[in-house]
């Protein structure tokens, strides 16, 4: 029963040693691999007709309202 403690104890301290020792490597500057080119932000506009939030270069627009698919568009300009 003691070796079995000793052995549970010793794979319990070699765990939290090695999670220890990696989230120091992650912390240090200069390790960090570089990610994806950040963009600027993209204006949001709201469809007219469902009031989902898209990209203004997805977007399509009708006088001074603005659409998420073509579909909503002929929507909203039949029942007009």
């Amino acid at each position: 029963m003691g070796r079995l403690l000793f052995f549970v104890i010793l794979g319990l301290v070699v765990y939290f040693a090695f999670r220890a020792w990696r989230s120091g490597r992650r912390s240090l500057p200069g390790t960090a691999k570089p990610g994806p080119e950040r963009s600027t932000a993209e204006p949001m506009v709201r469809c007219a007709h469902c009031g989902l939030n898209v990209p203004r270069s997805e977007a399509l627009a009708d006088a001074d309202r603005w659409f998420c698919s073509d579909a909503h568009r002929r929507i909203v300009r039949d029942a007009s």
